[in-house]
């Protein structure tokens, strides 16, 4: 395939990815919407319990897949193809091997069901077999790794992810007409959760397709295998990069656990509304990481040290730009959103959209670090942090929960995150990846200040929308997420425009807006 420009290709994957998310957050909503008025909460509750309990099986990946595509950047900028076909051969042994542990994990967790749901013995009630569900969440978490997955890394490597949003669009499209025709017709929340398994092989078949036919020589046989040695390697990499996935699942995935155990799953369905539109704001913007993500690993295999510190800190005033402005809309506008979409009764009283909103900020600054750690290959110093953190939060949580209920879940995530990703991982990458350029504290400095300026704007915001056109409904939020979209990146533009950051920002934006007109004319 011909190559292109990191920013080209930056470019076509943010562009497809932005406009194919905005179309699949829409069938998303749409099947929720159908879903609650033909199911309801406790559904909705044993969904989202039984797909976090997957989401913390499949640690047992154990960073294969982030630890390979850091691999896989070199061999693809030297065209080495005996190399690529080496490592996806590992890549497909490990990705089997990983789903057939998850698979007796899961197996093994089935006793376990009723601990986990306090209002267990009631699912028989509403015609709910947990067991028969949960297994049907097993299949469908296994035949990820079992059918073709590791394929697509040699796609996403390559910079060319829009490709696959392509497919992921076209089969979500057919997927959510399906789910409507059965929660509509049939009512049938077995057959529901089946049709997730046959879409998640058919989507994972035509990337397998599409892999093989743009890179044929990686599917040719391989005798050698990796050496030992890298072997070795690999296996610390991924045991460090292990412990951190374990910290960014668990203070997610386990929300739905705690909440389940101590509370019951009517909450966690109320929960699971607002955690789709954290999900889908979160999804989004991780999109435009992912979309850069191949390009950054290839600036960063190249660049001088100054290029790639001031890539950092352009990223990292981006990640506040967009992160905040998310999170300020979460905390105005969401309470509105789920009360004119879902019903009155499935809103949680404040401060739980501001708590949702501050927990977005943080997890868009984590992942900015993360994303900086991986593709400079940081994966082994400071493993004990992403431990520390998954202990506070669990206990935090814990403990908070029986104290304040939901809010105690939520405040036990962001206590987790400030303590160890926001105050540890950025001594990690100075230190490390970029060898002690700039002093750390510069960055402390600058994020505190953007933390200052994202309160007052979004107080103002707050008490603006408090007064100003309430109570009408859909007019109400998207005239209110309006104000939000407007004043977050107008402050901070006009705060810091005459930053590197800001300055190189503008320019991307506006030679991207060129190249749009242009196409348009044409």
């Amino acid at each position: 395939m011909a190559k292109k420009s990191r920013i080209t290709y930056s470019i076509i994957n943010l562009m497809s990815s932005m406009g194919l998310q905005l179309f699949s957050t829409i069938l998303k909503f749409a099947v929720r919407t159908v879903f609650i008025h033909t199911l309801g909460k406790e559904y909705l509750g044993i969904n989202g319990l039984f797909s976090d309990i997957l989401t913390m099986l499949s640690l047992t990946e154990l960073g294969f897949d982030t630890a390979i595509n850091f691999k896989l950047y070199k061999p693809l900028a030297d065209n080495d193809e005996k190399r690529i076909r080496i490592l996806m051969k590992f890549y497909k042994q490990a990705y089997r091997a990983v789903g057939i542990v998850i698979l007796l994990l899961g197996i093994a967790l089935i006793p376990l069901l009723p601990k986990l749901i306090k209002d267990y013995d009631s699912l028989s009630v509403l015609g709910i077999n947990a067991v028969v569900i949960f297994l049907l969440h097993i299949f469908s978490t296994v035949s990820s790794y079992l059918f073709f997955a590791y394929r697509s890394a040699i796609i996403k490597a390559d910079q060319k992810k829009y490709i696959l949003d392509i497919v992921d669009i076209v089969i979500e499209i057919v997927n959510s007409i399906a789910k409507i025709v059965v929660l509509v017709f049939l009512k049938d929340f077995t057959l529901y959760t089946a049709t997730v398994i046959f879409f998640t092989i058919i989507k994972n078949f035509i990337n397998a397709v599409i892999s093989q036919k743009f890179y044929p020589y990686v599917f040719q046989k391989e005798k050698e295998s990796i050496s030992k040695e890298e072997f070795h390697g690999l296996i610390k990499d991924c045991g460090a990069l292990f412990v951190y996935k374990i910290n960014g699942v668990v203070l997610k995935a386990t929300d739905n656990m705690v909440l389940s155990t101590f509370i019951g799953l009517a909450i966690v369905g109320m929960y699971s509304n607002y955690l789709l539109v954290f999900t889908t704001l979160r999804t989004f913007l991780y999109k435009i990481y992912t979309s850069v993500k191949a390009s950054a690993g290839n600036l960063f295999a190249t660049a001088s040290m100054e290029t790639k510190y001031n890539f950092f800190q352009t990223i990292n005033y981006l990640t506040v730009v967009l992160y905040g402005t998310a999170a300020v809309g979460i905390s105005v506008c969401l309470n509105e959103l789920i009360e004119v979409w879902a019903g009155e009764e499935y809103v949680i009283a404040q401060p739980f959209s501001i708590l949702i909103g501050i927990e977005l900020l943080f997890y868009g600054l984590m992942n900015n670090l993360g994303q900086i750690r991986n593709i400079t290959g940081a994966f082994r110093q400071m493993w004990f942090r992403p431990i520390l953190g998954a202990i506070i939060n669990i206990i935090t949580s814990v403990i908070l929960v029986q104290i304040c209920g939901i809010y105690g879940v939520i405040i036990g995530t962001i206590t987790a995150t400030i303590l160890t990703n926001f105050l540890v991982d950025p001594m990690v990458i100075h230190k490390y990846s970029f060898k002690n350029y700039k002093p750390v504290s510069e960055y402390y400095k600058k994020n505190i200040m953007y933390f200052v300026i994202l309160v007052l704007v979004g107080a103002l915001d707050m008490f603006i929308c408090n007064h100003l056109l309430v109570g009408y409904g859909w007019l109400s939020v998207i005239s209110h997420a309006f104000i939000v979209v407007v004043t977050v990146p107008g402050v901070y533009i006009v705060f810091y425009r005459k930053t590197q950051e800001c300055q190189y920002l503008l320019r991307i934006s506006g030679s991207v807006m060129k190249k749009v007109k242009v196409r348009w004319k044409h």
